[in-house]
Order: C-alpha cells, then structure tokens, then sequence
C-alpha cells in the first residue's frame, strides 16, 4: 500500500449516472482509481436495506428486483429539500444519498492508495449557487475536507492541456500549451446534465470565456424517450400502461438504458419485457431513437451556436479544439449533429467518462502546490510548475436582490453571467421606510427581469443600521462571487459609515449540526 499522505488528494467526479475518482501520482500523471471491482466507473446508485448501502454495479442489479429501496439519478435534485420518492421506506436528502456514494468511492479508493483526507469534486459549470453549496456539503458529509467545487468543463480542459503536453514532449511548464494560445470548446452531456463551456487555453493559465446548459437534460432524457414509446407500444397493444407501476417503470428505464448504448454500437437493438401476464418484444432502430429525440440533439445545438457565437463572440473557425465530455456522447447522433455544425469532427481523444475526475486531480494537485502544506508528494520542478498555474472562471448566472420599480418587484443585477471569478460589485439601495434598522434582500441568480422568474439564493438580513435613518437612506449592498462561484453578502449604512451585518439565510440549507448529524447517518452504515 502507498504510505500514508502519498496520494490523499483526489478529484472526483460526482455524476448523474456515473462516478469516478482519481489522483495525481508522483510524475504528474492524472490516474483514475478503480473501485473494489476493478472498474473505473462506479455506477450513481444506491440500494438501502436497513443499515446496509449497496453503492454501484451491485445495488443497480439489486434495483433491478426492488427499485423501492433504490435511488438512482440523486444529482438531478441536488438544491431541492428532498429527494423525489422514497428510499426504503424513508425520505433522505439528495446530499445524503450522494455522500454515501462518495463514501463508497472513498473507501474503494483507500484500499488502493491509503487515507484519502481532501477533495476537488465537479459540478456542471451552470449549476447555481444552492445546488453547488449541497454538493459540497455531500462531500463533508462522506468525510472529505472539500478543497473546491470544480466546474467540469474546466477539469476537462485541465485534462486535455496535460495530454497535450506529454502528447508533444513539451519542455519547461506542466501545462504549457502548444502554440502560446487555443480556444477549446467543451461540449458536456453527462447522464443527467449539459452545459456547453468556451475556455481560452494558455501556458498555464486557464480562461473561462462563456457558459450555458441546462441542469435538467442529459441521457436520462434520450432513456425517458424510449420507456415513452416502450409504454405507448404496450398500452396499444394490451390497453394497459405499464409506467404506472413504479417497479415496472424503474425497469423499462433500465432497459431502455441498455438499448440506448446498444445502438451506439448497433444500428438495430431488441427490446424484450413482460408486464401483468403481456409480453411486448420489438426491435428498436437508431433511426427510430434519433427521430424520437431529435428536439433533445436540437437543443443541445441551440445552447451551443449560443455560447460560442452569441456570448463569447467566436467564429467556428476561431476554435482550434471541440472537445466531448459525457458519457450521452457517445450517441453516434451527437458526434454527427457537432461535425455538420462546426465542420469538422469533434475530438474525442480523451476518455469522455473519466476526464472529469482526472481533471480534479490535476486542479488538487494545483491547490496543494500553491498550499505548500506538504501533502502533495511530487518532483519539486513539477510543484513549481503547479504552483504557477491560474485556472479562472466565469459566472454560469447573473447575480443580483430583489428591488421594486413601478410596484412590482424585479431583478436588480449586480454580476452579469459570464464575469471573470472572483468579483465583487455593489449597488445602492434606499430605505423604504423610516427608522429601519433592518433590511430583508432577496439575493437572486438568472438572467429573468421578474424576481419570481430567478432562482432565489437566500434571504440576507441586514441588521445593525442605526436608528432613526430617515426614509430613502442609503444602504449599500456587496456582493461576491467566489473562484468556486460560491456567493458573498456585505452591506454599508452609508449615513454613519459603518459596516452592517449580513448573513444569507439559504433555502434548504443545511446547518453544521444537520451536517455532523447525517454524516453520524453514514457512518453507522454498512456500505459495500
């Protein structure tokens, strides 16, 4: 086993479908970590029975028999207070269920490499701040120290900018980029979610431009599609609708998954199931799917023709590389659609289903050598060069608070989507009332000019404004977008020059006691 301390640090790639773990060794090279099975992918799901957790391979087949105790697809409701249905008989939070999958990983992972203390874990570049804040909080509550919340389109270019140095021997920096300078697209349809990313390489220095997507679109949809048709073929055939069963339902999309992936590889799949005594037995064309799911490709082209052309003002011909992430891309339809539109074909020179993960190596690898704590066991040229490396963002969406203009409340932003991180902007906003000593905001990300129509971070109350300030006294409020693209409040009585308290009342959030309280939860569970 490798010493303790020697490859504690890991990037992790938490996904709608599949999850993967992996470390920088001491050359420099991003390894995934395989799990106890001695695969590199570890399917998202999870299968309670009591106090025993089936995480993987294992618990999808365990689903396959009783999907009651199962939960597959939790990322998909990350933010939200709970997860959709029931797990075992009980309600769990979507962070909670994703902690036991990286307890899972985790404890795969220490078996190879020793103890396994911090972590970089990916999050789609347009997820918000609340579904970024439960992603973190899953990762404490599996017991890592969560060093940063990663956008994936970022790992990946990490990713690329390595292979590319070994790929041409590169002397001087780790990530020196060939050229001085590329623009990289990176187009990301994982199981669950898209988001397209224009990033500006350089020799150690990585620029996001621009970013767009949406949280709830990925292979689960083209599955979606099939268990439609699947249903509509059967209710045809024997009047009955087989997705009103719920173990049924879980089992047509499992077998709809299996189809999909078939025809990658097939132009024709057989599909096969049985329901209340009626067997239904079909042969599923690529044409078919294709047609079924075309409005889902033509969305995917849509959100892409804007971030590049649209929001980071590029030209096809100004991309020198196209690069897939996602396991959905391996849909023969995707590559296609991309090649007529950029004109040439995308590149799929990295493995599309561990990147990811071997991208949060690398940014971990870089946190720990600015840290200098020790903890990173590499050749110290390579540390130096580590060390040098920038890796920016930008905000996937616009931040502002609530104000009213014309007795109606909107959208007062402060960040426009697309801002280099970190930054802070600030806005004056005046008293509605007299003698005030408190302020509710409203802290709102989106583009939408009604508040309803944005997604609500929190309440921020500001308190502390001395009494007596007239109606229409100055308070001016801060906000911030941190390099992970978590947010900031700050407030100034203006009147007196004093700073004003701020804190940000999180919807759904969870307190240091629910934190230390689920991951008690996890703990106490047999997990394998």
């Amino acid at each position: 086993m490798t010493p303790a301390g020697h490859g504690n640090l890991v990037g992790i790639d938490l996904g709608t479908t599949m999850s993967c773990i992996a470390r920088l060794d001491a050359s420099g090279t991003s390894v995934t970590i395989p799990n106890a099975a001695g695969d590199p992918l570890t399917p998202s799901v999870v299968y309670l029975d009591g106090t025993t957790a089936l995480v993987g391979r294992t618990a999808k087949d365990a689903a396959a028999m009783d999907s009651s105790k199962a939960a597959l697809a939790v990322k998909r409701d990350m933010g939200s207070p709970l997860y959709n249905r029931t797990v075992d008989g009980r309600r769990f939070r979507p962070e909670t269920l994703s902690a036991i999958i990286l307890r899972k990983l985790k404890k795969d992972a220490e078996r190879r490499i020793g103890p396994i203390t911090k972590a970089v874990i990916t999050v789609p570049a347009f997820f918000d701040d609340t579904r970024r804040k439960a992603t973190e909080d899953a990762g404490r509550i599996a017991g890592f120290e969560v060093l940063d919340t990663l956008n994936e389109p970022t790992a990946a270019a990490l990713s690329y900018a390595m292979l590319e140095h070994r790929r041409v021997g590169t002397a001087g920096h780790v990530l020196e980029i060939p050229g001085g300078e590329m623009n990289a697209v990176v187009y990301d349809l994982g199981g669950g979610t898209f988001d397209v990313t224009v990033v500006r390489l350089r020799s150690n220095r990585f620029e996001t431009i621009a970013t767009d997507g949406e949280v709830q679109l990925g292979g689960k949809d083209w599955d979606e599609r099939i268990v439609q048709y699947m249903a509509q073929r059967f209710l045809e055939k024997f009047g009955i609708d087989p997705t009103t069963d719920r173990q049924r339902r879980d089992g047509m999309a499992a077998l709809a998954e299996r189809a999909k992936i078939l025809l990658s590889q097939l132009t024709n799949a057989p599909v096969s199931f049985n329901h209340q005594g009626h067997e239904l037995s079909f042969s599923l064309s690529r044409a078919q799917l294709e047609e079924m799911t075309s409005d889902l490709l033509t969305s995917t082209r849509v959100v892409t023709e804007l971030v590049v052309r649209k929001q980071a003002g590029l030209r096809w011909d100004q991309i020198q590389r196209f690069l897939l992430v996602g396991g959905a891309t391996h849909m023969p339809m995707i590559k296609e659609m991309l090649h007529k539109l950029i004109g040439r074909p995308p590149d799929d020179c990295l493995d599309v289903d561990q990147v990811v993960a071997q991208g949060a190596a690398v940014h971990a690898g870089i946190l720990a050598a600015k840290a200098d704590d020790g903890e990173l066991e590499i050749a110290e040229d390579l540390r130096a060069d580590l060390e040098g490396v920038d890796v920016l963002n930008v905000n996937s969406h616009s931040l502002g608070v609530e104000a009213i203009r014309n007795g109606a409340p909107v959208s007062a932003v402060l960040i426009p989507k697309n801002t280099q991180l970190p930054i802070a902007a600030s806005k004056v906003f005046r008293l509605r009332f007299a003698g005030a000593t408190s302020v509710d905001v409203n802290v709102l990300e989106g583009e939408a000019i009604e508040a309803a129509n944005n997604i609500p971070i929190g309440n921020c109350c500001i308190t502390g404004l001395p009494p007596g300030l007239p109606k229409g006294a100055p308070v001016q409020v801060r906000l911030a977008y941190g390099a992970n693209g978590r947010v900031n409040v700050m407030a100034l009585d203006m009147t007196h020059g004093t700073f004003a308290e701020t804190t940000i009342e999180r919807q759904n959030r969870l307190t240091e006691d629910d934190i230390q309280r689920e991951a008690e939860f996890v703990n106490s569970l047999n997990i394998e």
